[in-house]
Parts: structure tokens; sequence; C-alpha cells
């Protein structure tokens, strides 16, 4: 019997000098808003995945970033697969400097919305866990 391990990924909870939150919609995720994400692969550290999931996904750099916490995704399904899978998600708080070089994957929408201005949308249009977290920069 094969051992399966979660998947550790990051997800960085983008703000700018505004204070708005950057979200994207997801294919994976029925197309419903998540924040910038991606697996920590072997032989990389925590912080290179971070700041290389920012800039490669919106050209942005990386001034700062805090951990908001870990969340134990437990059963996780994505359009690409239908086994469930369990991952462990390191969250951060990441602020970027001037947006003027902000670019991001045309096939997305994606707003930059201040945390409040998030919750007050309906909450189905979220991907799993997304809501709970802007919550707690309430």
């Amino acid at each position: 019997m094969e051992t399966k391990y979660p998947k550790f990924v990051v997800g960085a909870f983008i703000f700018n000098n505004k204070g708005e939150l950057f979200l994207r919609t997801s294919p994976g995720q029925n197309n419903n808003y998540t924040c910038i994400n991606g697996k920590v692969e072997w032989g990389k550290t925590i912080e290179e995945t971070l700041k290389g999931n920012v800039k490669d996904k919106t050209n942005l750099s990386v001034v700062s970033y805090e951990l908001i916490g870990l969340t134990d995704g437990l059963n996780i399904t994505s359009a690409d697969n239908a086994e469930a899978i369990n991952m462990i998600f390191a969250d951060y708080k990441v602020f970027v400097g001037d947006a003027e070089n902000f670019t991001t994957d045309p096939t997305r929408e994606y707003k930059w919305l201040l945390p409040s201005e998030w919750l007050k949308l309906d909450s189905n249009i979220f991907g799993p866990y997304i809501r709970e977290i802007i919550e707690k920069f309430i």
C-alpha cells in the first residue's frame, strides 16, 4: 500500500499599499476566488516559494510578509483531480511594493478589494477556507 502524505502549500494573501487584497479565480476550484498559492518543492524554502509565486503570477515584488497561520485542508478536490487529497496550507499576509508593474493571467478574473468589501460578496464565490482567512483581517 502506498503511503500518502499531505502536500505542503504556501498561500499568499497579497496586499497593496492601499490595503486592498488581491484574489483571483482558479479553474481548479470551479472558478472561485483564491489567493496565489503553490506547493513547496523539494529543495526550496518557504520564503523562496512565497516570493517566487508572487513574482511569477503577478510580477510584483514582496516587500514583507507575516504568517497568518496553518490550515489543514482535508479532502480537497479540484477540477484537475477527482481524487480528494489532503493539504497543509501555510498562509501568509504579503505586502508588495509599487503595483505599477502588476500583471496576471488574462484568462482569470481578479479583483483588488479591501477585506471588508470582499466579505460583502456572496460566500459561494470563494475557494475552500478563503473567506475564513479574510475574516481574520477584519
